[in-house]
């Protein structure tokens, strides 16, 4: 009885340290951040169906429809985090979960093909503002020696969603109403804004965004921003990096799905299985590999993880014709990213100005972005014209390179911050 007790004690001690590493607005922003993509994966995947058959859209329609939302998250994309620096994260982050809810109850109560445009391009600007603002927010209160692990458990939360939103989708929309998880999922944004807002003011956070933007007037006034952001060789090369990882990512739900399909008699299944188990292997493996990941040098966590995508494309070059190959290089792949996710975000967190953190995230992902938009057509352009040798041969080009441009976004970071350190201790 002794021993389960103390056994017992020890599991609630080690469980409280657990809580205590991070404070209640960081754990709330991880909570809302995995609610909110399982909503997300719940009902957007369904959007096109949704548009195909209540709204009577022919293929071409949808596509454009479902095109307008991202092409204005990336036209706006540095706006958005300028007006989350400028207005303040805390403010803007409610308001950035507010306009996207909008426009998801406009999908369902005005059945007009322009209106949904038009409510596809307000919706495409909030979640600009969103991506800065939540990442800009859990930087700012990130203990510096938990950056990554912060940033870890949130890439885990993301993935969470994309594994169980889909699922609950299917269930909901089994009997054919897809309006239901799009309205859920507008009540869930509504939701966390209004209480992330009731927390930001409890927690007197909305207070910092006062501090930081007079901290901002003062720069203005001195008119370095921009100098400051285009001088800033570890955010232009994370940006690049964003653009390069993102590449890859690309060609995954485009171009590797479209060979699968046109190689394999059962393709579809083939490539479904493989993002199931890429998801899977994150879920599980993730939580795990991330107490080591932390301890990890962020040069050596960069090699060895682009080493894994290397192996895993070099693979795919030799064997892609056959099945199991593809499982075997995705697996490696997906381990490559759970090494380098954490670290890369760890290192935009820490390197960007407290007042600007949000311009800092908006730009990077504008990298990401550029990708996605240019990514899936230059690399069809291989695969038709030249075959999936060429685009596997790009993919290994781009890793190396990705590989060399974090080395020198981490040693340029590891430098300013040595060259501020020896200044405040002066």
């Amino acid at each position: 009885m002794k021993t389960k007790m103390i056994s017992m004690i020890k599991w609630q001690t080690k469980i409280k340290k657990v809580f205590q590493q991070f404070t209640v607005l960081v754990w709330a922003m991880l909570l809302s951040n995995v609610v909110f993509n399982i909503t997300r994966f719940m009902a957007m995947p369904f959007m096109a169906i949704y548009f195909n058959e209540k709204l009577n859209l022919n293929p071409s329609e949808v596509g454009i429809l479902i095109g307008i939302s991202p092409l204005s998250s990336l036209i706006f994309s540095i706006l958005g985090g300028r007006l989350g620096d400028k207005f303040g994260v805390h403010r803007m982050y409610s308001v950035a979960l507010i306009v996207p809810a909008v426009s998801l109850v406009g999908y369902i109560t005005v059945p007009n093909y322009y209106a949904i445009a038009v409510f596809s391009v307000f919706a495409g600007i909030g979640w600009a503002i969103y991506n800065a603002t939540s990442n800009a927010i859990l930087a700012i209160h990130a203990p510096g020696s938990h950056t990554e692990k912060i940033f870890s458990y949130n890439y885990w939360g993301i993935n969470l969603g994309g594994a169980l939103g889909p699922l609950i989708g299917v269930l909901i929309i089994g009997g054919g109403n897809y309006e239901i998880p799009i309205g859920l999922f507008a009540f869930v944004l509504l939701l966390i804004a209004g209480i992330m807002f009731f927390l930001f003011r409890k927690t007197k956070a909305i207070l910092q965004d006062r501090n930081n933007i007079e901290e901002k007037k003062d720069m203005d006034v001195k008119g370095s921003i921009y100098k400051q952001l285009f001088k800033d060789r570890t955010l232009i090369l994370m940006t690049i990096s964003s653009f390069l990882i993102y590449f890859i990512e690309a060609q995954d739900d485009t171009n590797f799905a479209q060979f699968l399909n046109g190689s394999f008699e059962n393709g579809v299944q083939i490539f479904g299985t493989l993002v199931s188990m890429m998801t899977g292997i994150i879920v599980i493996v993730q939580p795990i590999m991330a107490q080591y990941i932390d301890r990890m040098n962020n040069n050596a966590a960069f090699i060895f993880g682009n080493g894994l995508y290397f192996v895993g494309f070099l693979s795919l070059l030799f064997l892609y014709s056959q099945t199991w190959s593809w499982y075997f290089a995705f697996a490696l792949i997906t381990l490559g990213e759970i090494i380098i996710a954490p670290k890369k975000q760890a290192i935009m967190a820490r390197s960007a100005p407290r007042h600007l953190k949000a311009t800092y995230f908006s730009i990077i992902y504008a990298g990401g972005n550029l990708a996605y938009a240019i990514g899936p057509w230059f690399g069809g352009l291989l695969l038709t014209h030249v075959g999936v040798n060429y685009l596997l041969l790009l993919l290994m080009v781009v890793t190396a390179f990705q590989c060399y441009v974090l080395i020198k976004a981490n040693r340029t970071y590891e430098r300013a911050s040595k060259s501020k350190q020896t200044i405040n201790e002066a």
